[in-house]
């Protein structure tokens, strides 16, 4: 299959990102929600501020899906298998580069920084699973309809996890 140029890949790059959203919200507001409870030991801003913040970590991720869509498009990366390897190649060493630069600068434990390295190395993942798929395809329409279905059952699961009472639900 030819390349997609830079136009035809942003719409691979948004399911991508989208499929991360929902992924960022599965992890943190439930695998992860306890870390966010005591401010991280005082190295997290309080949950009001958190939330206000939102948007810019959102930003990031749009950056990185940006970046796996760009680079996987020149590696010619096709299907989720290469997708998925893709994404843990890129992802391994930004989470572990994540993790020792959290751990030269801020007040966190390792247990912590292995956590936010965790969470960026799903997320580049995931990111690396929607791009291959779409890259292998001439339609989107299937990718954009899962990752749809991803995100809801990330939603449902977070809300079914807080309703029953097994994860945490931070109060601003």
């Amino acid at each position: 299959m030819a390349r997609p140029g830079v136009a035809g890949i942003a719409p691979v790059v948004v399911l991508a990102w989208l499929a991360m959203l929902g992924a960022d919200l599965l992890l943190n507001a439930a695998l992860f929600a306890r870390l966010y409870l005591d401010g991280g030991n005082g190295f997290l801003l309080p949950p009001t501020e958190l939330f206000r913040r939102i948007p810019l970590g959102y930003l990031a991720f749009l950056v990185l899906a940006a970046l796996t869509g760009w680079l996987a498009r020149g590696l010619r990366v096709e299907g989720w298998r290469e997708g998925l390897g893709f994404g843990l190649a890129l992802g391994v060493p930004f989470a572990l580069a994540w993790s020792l630069s959290l751990l030269s600068l801020a007040t966190l434990s390792v247990e912590q920084a292995l956590i936010f390295g965790t969470v960026l190395l799903v997320l580049v993942a995931i990111a690396g699973v929607v791009v291959g798929i779409g890259l292998g395809r001439a339609k989107l329409r299937g990718l954009t309809l899962g990752v749809i279905a991803f995100d809801v059952a990330c939603l449902v699961l977070v809300v079914l996890l807080q309703s029953f009472g097994v994860v945490p639900v931070l109060r601003g």
